[in-house]
């Protein structure tokens, strides 16, 4: 499956309830709000998407916004930790008017295990300001102690008797992950849930501009071997994979 041999690209992503033309819109007028001018290219299938991408680093250049069977979007980055949707889904949720999402669930051999989710909103629709919390949470292996975390409201289909589990690591399984998604009408760790094809394409946006002290680049098998961290390369010495939030100044 495409979605696992992408780890860790699509281990932690984005979903935003928005039309690949709207959401890419949306990501790319905030970008030249910063000063940028990304570029935009498509992408007539999921494999060729994902391919699009790399080289990885923690400057994560590219984007990916992708059509889905559901009214929903994907949004990979090209981040070696994973997709870092924290930040974008936050702001896009804000300026498009709808909910949108975080989904996390590691590879079962990822060496900082970790299952989140979290739900943003504007306040229109119940999200919390600054950053549009709606609910959240998570199971993480955050350096070597477990940790168990949740906020918001839960909605009505959770079952709220497995966060009292004995064990924080259960108290959060990537089999309730999938279970809270199919609720609302996503599967988006099957690669037949990506519609991507030559009538209804994926987006690449580029951006246009370097760090000023650019991270090194890796290619997917380099970052799956763990070469980023053997470098011991400072942008990414301190990593402890997944975090339940994200810088949202990135």
């Amino acid at each position: 499956m495409l979605v696992d041999e992408w780890s860790p690209v699509t281990s932690d992503f984005g979903l935003i309830e928005a039309s690949v033309e709207i959401a890419s819109a949306a990501y790319v007028a905030w970008r030249a709000a910063m000063g940028e001018r990304p570029s935009r290219r498509t992408c007539a299938s999921f494999g060729e998407t994902l391919g699009e991408l790399p080289p990885l680093s923690m400057e994560m250049r590219r984007a990916a916004i992708v059509p889905t069977e559901s009214g929903w979007s994907a949004f990979f980055q090209s981040g070696i930790l994973g997709s870092d949707p924290f930040p974008v889904m936050s702001e896009l949720a804000r300026r498009v008017g709808v909910r949108a999402m975080r989904v996390c669930s590691t590879a079962a051999t990822a060496k900082w295990s970790a299952t989140i989710w979290e739900v943003y909103a504007p306040p229109s629709l119940g999200g919390s300001e600054p950053l549009g919390y709606l609910r959240s949470i998570c199971a993480s292996n955050d350096g070597g102690r477990w940790i168990f975390e949740e906020s918001g409201t839960p909605f009505s289909f959770e079952r709220p008797e497995i966060y009292a589990a004995p064990r924080k690591r259960d108290r959060f399984p990537r089999a309730l992950l999938i279970e809270y998604l199919g609720h609302l009408g996503l599967r988006p760790l099957d690669d037949d849930f990506y519609s991507v094809t030559s009538r209804t394409p994926a987006v690449i946006v580029e951006r246009d501009q370097r760090w000023k002290d650019a991270p090194p680049e890796f290619t997917l098998d380099e970052v799956r071997r763990g070469v980023p961290w053997e470098a011991a390369q400072p942008a990414v010495a301190g990593g402890r994979g997944p975090r339940l939030r994200s810088d949202p100044r990135r």
